[in-house]
Order: C-alpha cells, then sequence, then structure tokens
C-alpha cells in the first residue's frame, strides 16, 4: 500500500547578514522569549508589515474625501442656517 503522508511544500530560504551584535541581540531576545531566532524574526517582520499595511490604509482613508465638504463650505452651510 502506498503511504500518503503529505510532506510540507518547501519554502524559500532568506539568508540574512546581521552584525554580530544585533545578531547577538535578536538571538538574546529570542532566549529570553522561548522562541528561536527565526520564529522571533518572523514575527517581528509579520508585525512591521501589518503596522506598514494599517498605516497605509490609514492614510488612505484621510485621503478620501468623497463624501465630505471643506471647511470653507461648512461655515458657509453654518452662516445660511444659523
Amino acid at each position: 500500500m502506498p503511504s500518503t503522508i503529505k510532506r510540507p511544500a518547501k519554502r524559500p530560504r532568506y539568508f540574512l547578514d546581521l552584525e554580530p551584535e544585533i545578531r547577538n541581540r535578536v538571538k538574546a531576545f529570542a532566549a529570553l522569549r522561548g522562541k528561536t531566532m527565526k520564529d522571533w524574526l518572523t514575527e517581528a517582520i509579520i508585525a512591521k508589515l501589518e503596522d506598514e499595511i494599517d498605516a497605509a490604509e490609514g492614510l488612505a482613508s484621510l485621503a478620501d474625501t468623497e463624501g465630505s465638504m471643506s471647511l470653507e463650505a461648512y461655515l458657509e452651510s453654518r452662516k445660511k442656517t444659523g
């Protein structure tokens, strides 16, 4: 009977050239959190990506002016109703 064990897909590997001081700091910080450097760096990258996406979406929503009015138009409408 053939084996039906599924093997995980191969993922590309990326090599990161770090200064020894930074590498040691990352390694120590990861160890304090009970994580491997790989796990800690992966989480840090994901967190940074999420922050960048949130910032970009926030800026995009600020730039969306549909349905809004300028300050001048608002003040003019207040004069007419007040």
